[in-house]
């Protein structure tokens, strides 16, 4: 018998206070948040929010903040100059550091300061020291020269911008992201490029795909300098130009990490609980909405702190063969390396895969466990297949709060009050418990077996909160819990690549790139000019072909050269398309192609990628390893990657079932439109309808002009589009685009009232549903910030319509591949994409498979209007579309 006990890896998370501040004031400096005292309190909310959620959301053990001290550093006697484009700090900034300290300490986090030294380099030093000690340390800041310090134990935490996810960054996506070998180049690259931002001088004309490739070949700075004959004339004599100076800027660049930090691990570790000078502090600063969050997570504790009172007890499991275990009705299950473990919750039983064929494949046991698919696709690849009900707690829990962590050690924690390690972020290959292949084979077995122990006492959890709401549990059993096989089979099956294909098209996009370029140093004069460098680039439009006399350049930073700046400028010199084409090859290079053929098997020559079942908050499907849904089809370039799509033989050819404006039906059947329900019930052009009645003419005197303004404002309406934003979209004033909102509101008034209702609902309720039952919930609709508001206003329409699509595709997926199984059919599906269905298919089966999914995806759900499909099959994806 075994006594399984709870362990927790230590993981220490150091924010950088500075980075945080100036990320706070930006983020808040058009919208700031202002008291009753008059004083802008934006940067201590964001700050201590930021930091509030950070602790709920990633449960840190230990945690310290580090600010720059008062005064200049040593890299300001080292180079006088070091930072000297910013200006004086904002006074906002400088008014809010004291009391930002102040609430840091209330809440029991440490405060890092060492005079003479900034908070990188004190961050740098103290997780060095602790990573050695064999703690995982975050570094939370959004400045790239973190990426020096990342290692095994050593991670950059980078904050998500604009509502976006935080990013986890080991030495892989450090690597990747600067084109290096070792983190430690990192250094060397920041020499070579210079730090615009902190006023560090790098050698001219080198951006970081150059710097990238120097290193490539000469391994450091002083590599190159001792190769400069082997440059070429232009490139040596920039060097030349430098080498006053690269020295200096290696120094200023490089974090160090010998400082003497007084602090313990002892003292960073992480204590939620309430204080009275933390609640003063949020009084005197009025911020009711974060004493509720601290109250909310106060009792969020590491296992020192956990209520030893709490009514989850220590599970003994007994070990007993698979055999013993047949007779059980409802097991967990999981593998680990080469060990598959079963529980029934008393007994477990741990061994090959093939000792448990026969539980597995009994339809009366049920299944318990923490995303079965990846589980029943192991199985499979052992000839087992896995029977019999589901109960995945992910899936269950995603319907339960999509918006919430369905982590596994969230849910454990949440449902029991107990702690499950978490896993490494760095892992490649992630065990579906997370273990650390590092741990020796009997303290790898005691985790696994801690793991296992939480899986049924979470699931009776999650399942009785399930079973608490009828329309959730109905949309497990009869949408979520069968699409986990098909999508099991989806991923199995893969989809044939052609990489002869693939290899062609980036020839191609090369060649393209390099006509581009060339016409690009043409129109610039200078056969030298780095296209890729946004400064030089910059530099060419406003400054030496001054595209745009009336542009000034930022204080700070280079001139802008996003999209929407160049599409701004399209029509005053031939090099703007050339720059915007070039970045789109480029783009479609490096993101789609390349990465590409990592993701085909070398065994069948397919890409298995993996369907995510409970990660969008709409309810829809994603894929990852690749994600497929990001493969663009606006342009002709971006749709031609679907050629390389190819049938699994010769034999075979592959099929496409799209469904027709399904949301646009779904807005019809949601308002009751009668205009709108007419033009889908009658089979006409719903754009040139909607034309028809906006501009006041018949259908049949409506231009091709004004149809293309009615689809924009047709697909605009359920995104909540505002009059600036039509008017963006369709080249008019923001006066024209605000009528013509009018008039369709105007035109079609049920779609207006619908509208109000969902709103109005949402506002009500803080949730909206699908047509299924499935729930969003919009708790930013109460917001006091407009902005949030207004956007969870939009989601309140559109997320209903986009969800309940999401919903009829998923239906079909179940009918459509039972269907192809009962017939004894040979095709298999193998991609979903948004709308979409892809299937290889036998060619003698075409006819057959076309008839099926036609009455299957048509007659999946009956709406007051017809779903469509438009169908068609070929050689290729591309052609198939």
């Amino acid at each position: 018998m075994i006594l399984l006990l709870t362990l927790w890896d230590m993981r220490l998370f150091l924010i950088d206070g500075h980075a945080l501040v100036f990320k706070m004031y930006y983020a808040f400096l058009g919208r700031p948040m202002v008291n009753s005292k008059g004083e802008d309190t934006s940067i201590l909310y964001g700050f201590t929010k930021y930091l509030l959620e950070l602790i709920s959301k990633e449960h840190p053990t230990h945690i310290a903040v580090s600010f720059d001290p008062p005064g200049g550093t040593f890299r300001n006697e080292l180079y006088p100059a070091y930072k000297a484009n910013r200006g004086e700090t904002p006074t906002p900034i400088v008014q809010a550091l004291e009391p930002l300290i102040q609430i840091v300490s209330a809440m029991n986090i440490p405060v890092l300061m060492v005079p003479g030294f900034e908070a990188d380099d004190v961050i740098g030093s103290a997780a060095v020291k602790f990573a050695s000690e064999d703690i995982d340390v975050f570094m939370v800041t959004p400045d790239k020269d973190y990426g020096q310090l990342v290692s095994d134990h050593i991670f950059q935490f980078r904050p998500g911008k604009s509502g976006s996810e935080n990013e986890v960054l080991g030495v892989s996506e450090v690597c990747a992201k600067w084109e290096i070998d070792r983190t430690s180049k990192v250094i060397d690259m920041l020499a070579l490029c210079g730090d615009s931002s902190d006023n560090v001088p790098g050698v001219s004309g080198v951006g970081p795909k150059g710097a990238a490739k120097l290193l490539e070949k000469y391994g450091s700075v002083e590599g190159i300098y001792q190769h400069l004959d082997d440059l070429t004339a232009k490139q040596k004599e920039k060097f030349m130009e430098a080498e006053s100076h690269i020295e200096l800027s290696k120094r200023l660049v490089t974090i160090k990490t010998d400082v003497p930090v007084d602090v313990t691990i002892e003292s960073m570790v992480i204590d939620t609980a309430y204080t009275l000078d933390l609640d003063a502090l949020l009084d005197r600063y009025e911020f009711p909405s974060l004493k509720r969050l601290v109250r909310s997570i106060a009792s969020i504790q590491c296992p020192d702190h956990i209520d030893k009172s709490s009514s989850y007890e220590p599970i003994v499991l007994e070990k007993v063969e698979p055999a013993a275990l047949e007779s059980s009705s409802r097991v967990a299950c999981a593998l680990e390396g080469d060990l598959f473990y079963v529980t029934d919750g008393r007994r477990y039983a741990a061994s090959s895969v093939e000792h448990f064929r026969s539980i597995m494949q009994d339809s009366k046991v049920t299944k318990v466990g923490y995303g079965l698919k990846a589980v029943m696709n192991r199985l499979a690849e052992g000839g087992i297949s896995m029977n019999g009900g589901l109960e995945d707690i992910e899936i269950m829990h995603y319907l339960i709060d999509p918006e919430k962590s369905h982590k596994r050690e969230d849910l454990v924690r949440s449902y029991l009050g107990t702690v499950a390690g978490p896993s490494r972020p760095d892992a490649e290959e992630p065990s579906l418990f997370g273990l650390d292949d590092e741990h020796d084979e009997h303290e790898v077995m005691e985790e696994a077996l801690l793991q296992l122990s939480l899986v049924l006492p979470v699931a009776d959890k999650v399942k009785s909160e399930l079973e608490k709401r009828p329309a959730l549990k109905r949309l497990y059993y009869n949408m979520e819990e069968p699409l986990v096989r098909v999508l099991s089979r989806m991923e199995l099956a893969g989809v044939k690549v052609d990489m002869t294909s693939l290899y062609e098209f980036a020839v191609s996009l090369r060649t393209q790139m390099e006509e581009r370029e060339k016409l690009i140093r043409e129109i610039a004069g200078d056969p030298d000019l780095n296209v890729s460098s946004p400064k030089q680039v910059g530099e060419l439009i406003f400054e030496k072909l001054g595209l745009d006399p009336k542009a000034k350049k930022p204080k700070k930073g280079n001139w802008p050269t996003d999209e929407q700046t160049l599409q701004e400028l399209s029509d005053r010199s031939p090099v703007i398309e050339a720059i915007l084409d070039y970045r789109g090859l480029r783009k479609l290079l490096s993101t789609y192609i390349e990465p590409f053929g990592s993701f085909v098997s070398k065994v069948d020559g397919r890409v298995h990628t993996t369907f995510n079942q409970a990660l969008t908050s709409t309810g829809r499907l994603s894929s990852s390893n690749p994600n497929l849904q990001n493969i663009p089809i606006r342009t002709e370039q971006g749709r031609e990657i679907r050629r390389a799509f190819v049938p699994g033989s010769k034999d075979n050819v592959l099929v496409s079932a799209d469904y027709s404006q399904i949301e646009l039906r779904l807005m019809a059947h949601f308002s009751g439109d009668e205009h709108l329900v007419r033009a889908f019930r009658s089979g006409q052009d719903v754009h040139r309808a909607t034309a028809s009645k906006i501009f006041g003419v018949s259908i049949g005197e409506v231009t091709d002009q004004q149809r293309r303004v009615a689809k924009t404002v047709n697909f605009g309406i359920m995104y909540g589009i505002s009059a600036f934003g039509l008017a963006q979209r369709l080249h008019c004033s923001r006066s024209e685009a605000k009528q013509i909102i009018e008039d369709y509101f105007g035109s079609f008034p049920s779609v207006r009232q619908f509208i109000a209702s969902a709103v109005d609902k949402a506002r009500n309720d803080a949730y909206v549903e699908t047509l299924f039952g499935r729930r969003r919930y919009i708790p930013e609709i109460k917001s006091a910030n407009a902005a949030l508001r207004a956007f969870a206003e939009r989601n309140a329409v559109n997320a209903p319509i986009q969800g309940t699509a999401a919903d009829i595709i998923k239906l079909a997926m179940i009918a459509v591949d039972r269907r192809i199984r009962e017939d004894g059919l040979g095709a298999r599906m193998v991609l979903q994409i948004h709308d979409e269905l892809l299937l290889d298919v036998p060619k003698e089966e075409t006819e057959a498979v076309e008839r099926i999914l036609k009455e299957e995806m048509e007659g999946v759900v009956a709406l007051s209007v017809p779903l469509t499909i438009e169908c068609n099959h070929g050689e290729n994806w591309l052609d198939a579309h």
